[in-house]
This record gives structure tokens, C-alpha cells and sequence, in this order.
């Protein structure tokens, strides 16, 4: 268990760690986002109070004189009602960042507050001799602990209602419970400090969730800019591609059609559709075959850089039909979305001839 303790010790953030490399937009952030946190775990720890409260009224209803009892209970249930209405208010208006950090400077004074009637129920238990009655430390206790669940956010919270709530318990063990009391105290106080290091724990782990959801989003829309400029791009990219009338086609490092441009049709007389999938061999004409290789592989060494190809002829949609080009063959291998070797030209004459190579 030790063991375990000096583990989890061992892997909190120091706060100087914890706020290293932090920009003000990033600090005002965590401030914010911690303010409101606290904010939507008040009605937890109004309810709570209040239920503890009830149930105190009902413990101790036949024990301790029912007008100092009426009293603590009023005064709490007064509290809680007051508590409520501010966030009431504060839920009204708007959750702009100066109303959530008035709201939270107000919710920790009001904490303080209500842990000093909290506390004020030890003297009372004590004066009317039930200071070993069991449920006295029990409903301090997790009082006590319930500001976590509802405060964990800003540890300053929950020190503002354990100091004043378990301080008088601790106090009064001491000097009323005989031999043990000292001893009893000093566990009181113990869990005080356990639940005040948990507290700060918690609000640092808080604060690195924060910060890595900020950075996060902003690596995010960071992300998505780039994806949505890439596609932007792409969309251009094509358009201009598809509108152009040379003709253009991608080779994969196979050596097959990936991609030919609408104006194959117009060139060639072929549906571009079909030419995807065939092979340099299918396409080019077995006397230009090695001169297209050739310059394909003086590319691989040239990324990017463009080849001319003065003559290359390429099969149109009779398998003896082959039209003259002149163009581009340029290495795109390593460009995200083309990957292969790029074509691109048109008729070798302006009149749009082509040249037949008779089978011999």
C-alpha cells in the first residue's frame, strides 16, 4: 500500500512543471475552464450539504435540545437556499469568463462559510455529552469529502470548508475525549491534510486535461485546415486538369493507368474510364516502349523534375490506331494522391492527325 502511495505521489506534475511552457492564452484558459467546472458542481454540494443536514436533524432529534438543533439546521438550510439562488443567478446571466470567476470567488467564501457551521456541530454535540456518538465524525468526514466530488476543480474551495469544519472537530476531541482524544485529533487532522494533497491533485490533473484538450483542438483545427486547403487544392488541381485539353495520365510505378483526364477522349477517341487499368505495354506502341521506359527511369533519380518526350505514340480505341503525342513525363511518386509518373501532352501536329502502324 505504501508502496502504491509513493507511486501515485511520484507521478503527480509539479506546479512548476505543471505550468511550464504555458502561453497567457493557454493559463486564462485553464483558469476559465477550472472557474466552470466549479460552477456546474455547486448544486452538488448544495445537495449535499442539505441532505446531510436533514439527516443530522433526524439523528439527533431526541438527543441534543431541539432548539439549538432547529438553529444549526435553519442556519444550513439558509445557507444552501442562498447558495442556490446565487447560482440561480449566475445561471441566468452570461457564462463569460469574468462571471464565472466573480461566481467562483464567491462559491469559496460561501464553502467557508458553510464549513464553519459544519463545524460549529462538534461543540454542539459535545455540550449535550454525545461527542462519541459515532455519526458526529461520519457526517463531518464525508461532508468533508463530498467537496471534492463537487470542488475538486480549485483546492483552494475545498480547503475553505475543511479548515473550519474539521479544525473545531479536532479541537474538541482533544479536549473532551478523554485519553484518546489527542490521539483521535490528530487522525482528524490527518484526514484534513489527506483530503486538502487529494484536492491539489486533483486540480493539477484537472489543470493537464484541460491543457491537452486546448492543445488538442488547436492541433485539430490546425489539421483540418490543412486537410481542407489540401482539398481545396485537389479540387482546383482537377479542375484545371479536366479542363485543359491536353491529355493527361498517371502511371503507377507498375507500370498501369490510375487516372486519365477527360480529354483522353478528345485525343484519343477513348472513353477514359477504359484506359484505367491497362499497362505501358497495352497503351504505347511496342516501337516507343523503351524509349518511354527509359525516360520513366532517367525520372526516378529526378522527383519532380520534368522529361521531355518529343515522340510517343499511343493506342486509340481501334487496336491498330495509334495517335502521335509530344509531351511531359514528370516522377510524382512521392506526392500524396498521385504516386506515380505523371503524362502529360497532346497530338504531335496541330491538325489533330494520327498515325497507323500496320501490323507486319
Amino acid at each position: 500500500m505504501i508502496a502504491e502511495l509513493q507511486t501515485a505521489i511520484s507521478k503527480v506534475p509539479s506546479r512548476k512543471a505543471r505550468l511550464q511552457g504555458l502561453t497567457q492564452g493557454e493559463a486564462v484558459k485553464i483558469k476559465v475552464e477550472r472557474f466552470a467546472l466549479l460552477y456546474r458542481g455547486a448544486p452538488v454540494a448544495i445537495a449535499a450539504s442539505t441532505i446531510n443536514a436533514l439527516i443530522t436533524l433526524a439523528v439527533a432529534w431526541s438527543d441534543i435540545a431541539q432548539g439549538v438543533l432547529l438553529g444549526w439546521a435553519g442556519a444550513v438550510l439558509g445557507l444552501a437556499l442562498i447558495r442556490a439562488g446565487i447560482w440561480l443567478r449566475f445561471r441566468a446571466g452570461r457564462s463569460s469568463a469574468r462571471n464565472l470567476s466573480r461566481f467562483a470567488r464567491i462559491h469559496v467564501f460561501f464553502m467557508a462559510v458553510n464549513g464553519a457551521m459544519w463545524g460549529a456541530l462538534a461543540p454542539i454535540f459535545a455540550v449535550h455529552g454525545m461527542i462519541d456518538h459515532a455519526f458526529l465524525p461520519f457526517v463531518i468526514a464525508g461532508t468533508a469529502a463530498a467537496t471534492i466530488v463537487s470542488a475538486g476543480a480549485s483546492w483552494r474551495a475545498v480547503v475553505a470548508f475543511n479548515v473550519p469544519a474539521l479544525a473545531p472537530l479536532a479541537t474538541v476531541y482533544a479536549l473532551t475525549a478523554g485519553p484518546d482524544g489527542v490521539a483521535i485529533a490528530g487522525v482528524v487532522l490527518l484526514y484534513g491534510c489527506a483530503t486538502t494533497y487529494l484536492a491539489l491533485t486533483t486540480q493539477r490533473m484537472i489543470d493537464r486535461s484541460i491543457l491537452l484538450h486546448t492543445r488538442n483542438v488547436k492541433m485539430f483545427s490546425a489539421l483540418q485546415k490543412r486537410v481542407d486547403d489540401a482539398h481545396e487544392a485537389e479540387q482546383r488541381f482537377r479542375a484545371l486538369i479536366e479542363s485543359s485539353q491536353e491529355i493527361t495520365i498517371i502511371f503507377s510505378p507498375e507500370g498501369k493507368v490510375t487516372y486519365a483526364s477527360p480529354s483522353a477522349e478528345r485525343t484519343l477517341g477513348v472513353n477514359p474510364a477504359l484506359l484505367v487499368g491497362l499497362t505501358t505495354k497495352d497503351l504505347v506502341h511496342p516501337d516507343d516502349i523503351a524509349v518511354f521506359r527509359s525516360v520513366g527511369e532517367k525520372s526516378l533519380s529526378k522527383l519532380g523534375e520534368v522529361m521531355s518526350l518529343q515522340h510517343v505514340c499511343m493506342r486509340g480505341a481501334n487496336k491498330d490506331t495509334y495517335f502521335a503525342l509530344q509531351g511531359r513525363l514528370t516522377n510524382m511518386l512521392y506526392v500524396p494522391g498521385v504516386e506515380g509518373f505523371v503524362f502529360s501532352g497532346g497530338l504531335l501536329d496541330e491538325h489533330k492527325s494520327h498515325q497507323i502502324h500496320a501490323a507486319e
